[in-house]
């Protein structure tokens, strides 16, 4: 239970492994002085933007939770030596990046500083919109895309504004504004201090119709195959189209995130809501907006809200932390208004890094509560899962969550095997 205390906030991290991340925590009061503390009176780097305040944890738990506490202070909110964001007429640098764009509003330029190269490839442009005629021969048109789609395509260049509507300690905010037909794209590019995701936080207010919305970045990647999220792991398809196999799968569901890389570097390409790409070549894609008109004429007519990232990264997708990136896009800490009795704790905590926890809750049928995780790395080896919690007895489990006959069980943490893209389920009893 959470105690009632007006400066106190629970953050939640959801995710299994310890996490240094920005919450989002609602301005009670009107104060422009606040300093911001965790339970063990660490002070955390904040920005004020529209609605609160933006603070910066360090060490929050794995699937647990930490305290901050607000507090007046007379230190300004915001000092200008402290905004690590150069803004210019078209183009920004950032701690990680030199991005520029043109008047379109097309991104010409992602240079990593880092890796000391370019993200795109020279010559092409980045987060560009591109619109094709949407006609399936299929009278289910809602549920299919066929090829032919690309023989018709528009650019979205109408470019009505380009505006820095916010820039301090923590991140920036560049807000482009275009107009297409009758329809309009309103996109918040997002660039972090602490972070190397590029985020477009996007509301489109469409009304078009049979017409297909992707976006695209043409990337300085050499590689055969690309990498797609799906559950309990991820899957691989080639980005030539050489057989009529290849040819045949040009448009590739990925759940959170797609990659493409070579063996030193790459990029992906996260989303929040938008599930359908297209890599091809050096071109990576991802579906927006449908707008067919069988079986429902007005389905994707008037707004739509959805945050797409790009990530370029050092290694592979492994290496580059793509999972808990895309994890951080689709589920951010979450900040509850109150104090617990213990100001840090962590409920379960996996030893290894290529190890997800899928879910945590009670059992279908007797006491004990189910913990299913699942291994999305192909690699094999010993995992130790630890809990904030005594546990009294465990055992593993199906799917169905009956006991597994001569199966694993013991008492406190567990450790056990698992196989590439395995699945494990435990009853633990308290």
């Amino acid at each position: 239970m959470l105690q009632p205390e007006p400066s106190a906030w629970t953050v939640v991290n959801s995710s299994p492994w310890q996490r240094n991340d920005l919450v989002f925590v609602p301005l009670t009061d009107g104060s422009e002085r606040v300093e911001w503390v965790t339970g063990s009176g660490e002070t955390c780097s904040t920005q004020r933007t529209e609605g609160g305040w933006l603070v910066n944890i360090s060490n929050i738990p794995p699937m647990g939770y930490t305290t901050v506490l607000g507090a007046d202070s007379e230190r300004p909110a915001v000092s200008p030596q402290s905004v690590p964001f150069q803004f210019s007429e078209n183009g920004i640098e950032t701690p990680y990046y030199t991005l520029e764009w043109n008047g379109q509003g097309h991104l010409t330029g992602i240079y990593d500083k880092a890796a000391g190269r370019e993200v795109l490839l020279p010559g092409q442009c980045g987060n560009v919109f591109e619109v094709f005629e949407d006609k399936p021969k299929s009278r289910h048109e809602a549920w299919d895309i066929d090829l032919y789609y690309l023989e018709k395509r528009k650019v979205v260049g109408d470019c009505a504004e380009v505006r820095l509507v916010e820039a301090g300690p923590l991140r920036a905010v560049v807000r482009f504004t275009w107009n297409y037909m009758n329809s309009s794209i309103v996109q918040s590019m997002v660039l972090y201090s602490h972070s190397r995701r590029i985020e477009f936080q996007t509301t489109v207010d469409w009304n078009e119709q049979r017409q297909l919305l992707k976006v695209a970045f043409p990337v300085n990647i050499r590689a055969t195959e690309a990498t797609y999220d799906i559950q309990f792991g991820n899957v691989k398809r080639p980005t030539h189209w050489n057989t009529s196999w290849d040819y045949a799968r040009f448009e590739t569901v990925g759940h959170q995130w797609a990659d493409l890389s070579e063996r030193g570097y790459g990029v992906s390409l996260l989303n929040d809501c938008k599930y359908g790409y297209d890599i091809k070549d050096h071109v990576m894609r991802l579906t927006l907006i449908k707008s067919a008109l069988i079986p429902d004429p007005t389905a994707d007519l008037g707004e739509h809200q959805f945050t797409y990232a790009l990530y370029p990264h050092q290694g592979d997708w492994f290496e580059g932390e793509t999972v808990q990136e895309a994890w951080c896009l689709n589920n951010p800490p979450s900040a509850v208004l109150g104090k617990p009795s213990v100001s840090k704790q962590s409920l379960f905590t996996v030893s290894a890094p290529n190890v997800f926890i899928d879910a945590v809750k009670l059992a279908e049928e007797g006491e004990g509560l189910i913990i299913r995780l699942h291994e999305f790395a192909c690699s094999r080896g010993c995992t130790d899962l630890s809990c904030g919690l005594p546990i009294a007895i465990w055992e593993e489990t199906d799917l169905l969550e009956n006991a597994i006959p001569g199966g694993s069980e013991g008492q406190g943490d567990i450790q056990f095997e698992i196989a590439p893209y395995e699945i494990k389920t435990f009853r633990l009893q308290f």
